[in-house]
């Protein structure tokens, strides 16, 4: 009975510590995108006011978009679905942004301001065969930030605004760049 004890005591102690400095990536469970309105619901809501830090320590309100069609995205660098969702939102920036379109990134992570600002500054993404950094805005938030803006957990995450500066797609989950493109033109 001790040796059940001991052996018991010593492999929670251990999966406690694995745990600790392996965390799991356990987006899979959170995405919402088996939600039964689809990973892109309608939604028409004013978009809150924010003001945000960028990872190049500029602060920029959301507002400032007003006029454009901005697709906010909700990720953390430890997020697989939202790091690989960056090459289409890097195509998208490229191919929409001359017509009054932008990406802005929030991220959410609990690592902290240095592991996005390396992320941001060092990942390069394979795009339209060259290897590319990531080239929209991206912004530092938190969970209480996110939530404002309408992210409703699961990661990866985004809002669609229109020119009016009115939430009017909510998307949960991983989504196609077809769809996304589909949703953007349709605001262009």
């Amino acid at each position: 009975m001790r040796k059940a004890l001991l052996f018991v005591t010593v492999a929670a102690i251990c999966g406690a510590v694995a745990f600790h400095y392996f965390p799991p990536d356990f987006s899979w469970m959170t995405d919402a995108s088996g939600d039964e309105n689809g990973p892109i619901a309608d939604v028409d809501q004013p978009l809150p006011h924010a003001v945000l830090a960028s990872v190049d320590n500029n602060w920029v309100d959301l507002e400032s978009y007003k006029g454009q069609v901005v697709l906010i995205t909700f990720w953390t660098t430890w997020c697989s679905g939202c790091v690989e969702e960056v090459p289409g939102l890097i195509r998208l920036q490229q191919e929409f942004s001359a017509k009054g379109f932008t990406v802005v990134a929030i991220a959410v992570d609990d690592q902290g301001e240095e592991s996005v600002e390396s992320f941001v500054q060092k990942e390069h993404f394979p795009v339209n065969g060259a290897s590319t950094t990531i080239n929209y805005p991206v912004f530092l938030g938190s969970e209480e930030i996110a939530r404002k803006l309408g992210f409703e957990g699961g990661l990866p995450a985004g809002v669609l605004v229109n020119r009016a500066g009115k939430e009017v797609k909510i998307i949960r989950g991983t989504v196609s760049e077809a769809a996304l493109s589909k949703a953007i033109r349709r605001l262009l």
